[in-house]
């Protein structure tokens, strides 16, 4: 009985291209390589068209064997949903590009044994360079990059212990912790409430740093701090927003944009309302902030500059592969809003706040 099974479709080759065309294979080859080599513009576009007409494809991975670049590069992100990334992400694409080269993107989703998984496959793939995200901010998977000799920057994610062995490029976290605090201290806020991911990433648990350090230089204490960490959602937002429900707070540092956007449902949700009830403060510029009404103020975080230094460094590095790891630290910016207003403001409002939880809270009971 015949099979069914159809065979596989028999490659192109660069003799057929020779055949085709009726050269040489040197020649197609010194074509396709654009080698410093004089060859007749007629003959050039021969070759070009026979290869056009019988589908063939230059197999860059065959090239990098032989110590050419394929003119690939990697991108691999632990969160492609956050739009940190993201843009980030389209920025490299877009330098990238510029210099000849496409790029794959990758997203680990914050697990390391996927990243191996990925960081396998694109070794096998034989890239040029890799931009990495490590997830959970762990070192281990480097060692493949490195066993490969892959150029490689980190970006974000950095690793206290052993920062000088990598090419990397990241923001100031802590500093945007201080400046958010910082910026609501100068409002005349004492009493600021911290809600942020409870992350094992240690530049992520650094933004708690910044804030309790703004606090220390207004002379507050620990007894000032009010500090709500949960997991990384839309919906632990909303639960940690509604622990602070009639506390003393007048203003909120939100520590991550998809915690602020649950917190600010759910004060939506209760009336209340920025900055009249409470102040706000949200480090990152997500999307929807700029909708808002009134507008939020936000630590703007480095993304263009980062995106532009990363790719650079991984540039650099594939063409000086003995260069010297270095390091890059960005700052971030405060953009104002509306969200933050004068303490003395909810002062005045704090009894009626309070007076309307109450009376909400007793409707649910009755329920």
């Amino acid at each position: 009985m015949p099979s069914t099974v159809s065979k596989s479709r028999k490659s192109v080759t660069i003799k057929d291209v020779a055949n085709k065309a009726g050269t040489s294979i040197a020649t197609v080859s010194y074509v396709f390589s654009n080698a410093e080599r004089y060859l007749r513009p007629a003959l050039r576009e021969r070759v070009l068209k026979a290869a056009a007409e019988i589908g063939y494809v230059k197999n860059a991975a065959a090239s990098s064997i032989k110590g050419k670049r394929r003119g690939i590069l990697a991108v691999v992100v632990a969160q492609f949903g956050n739009t940190f990334f993201t843009r980030m992400c389209v920025e490299i694409v877009s330098i990238a590009r510029q210099e000849g080269y496409v790029v794959t993107l990758c997203n680990s989703d914050e697990d390391p044994a996927q990243e191996r998984i990925i960081l396998e496959r694109l070794v096998a793939q034989r890239i040029d360079g890799c931009i990495l995200s490590p997830a959970l901010s762990l070192e281990s998977n480097t060692a493949l990059l490195q066993r490969h000799h892959i150029p490689y920057v980190i970006l974000e994610r950095s690793f206290p212990a052993s920062a000088t062995r990598h090419n990397f490029v990241g923001h100031d976290n802590f500093q945007s912790g201080y400046l958010a605090t910082r910026h609501l201290l100068a409002a005349g806020h004492r009493r600021i409430a911290f809600v942020g991911w409870d992350s094992p990433i240690p530049n992520v648990c650094e933004r708690v740093d910044g804030y309790r350090a703004a606090l220390r230089e207004y002379g507050l204490t620990d007894k000032h701090e009010t500090i709500v960490n949960g997991e990384l959602s839309e919906a632990a937002g909303w639960r940690m927003a509604a622990q602070l429900t009639g506390s003393a707070c007048t203003a909120i540092v939100l520590g991550h944009h998809d915690i602020a956007k649950g917190a600010l449902l759910y004060l939506q949700h209760q009336g209340m309302r920025w900055p009249g009830d409470l102040s706000l403060v949200v480090i990152g510029t997500p999307e929807w902030a700029g909708v808002l009404s009134p507008r939020l103020t936000c630590i703007e975080r480095p993304e263009h500059q980062m995106a532009v230094a990363a790719a650079s460094l991984l540039l650099e590095n594939i063409s000086n592969p003995n260069k010297q790891p270095i390091q890059r630290m960005f700052t971030s910016t405060v953009i104002e809003g509306d969200s933050v207003g004068k303490s003395e403001t909810h002062d005045q409002r704090r009894q009626s706040l309070r007076s309307r939880t109450a009376v909400s809270q007793g409707k649910a009971s009755l329920r």
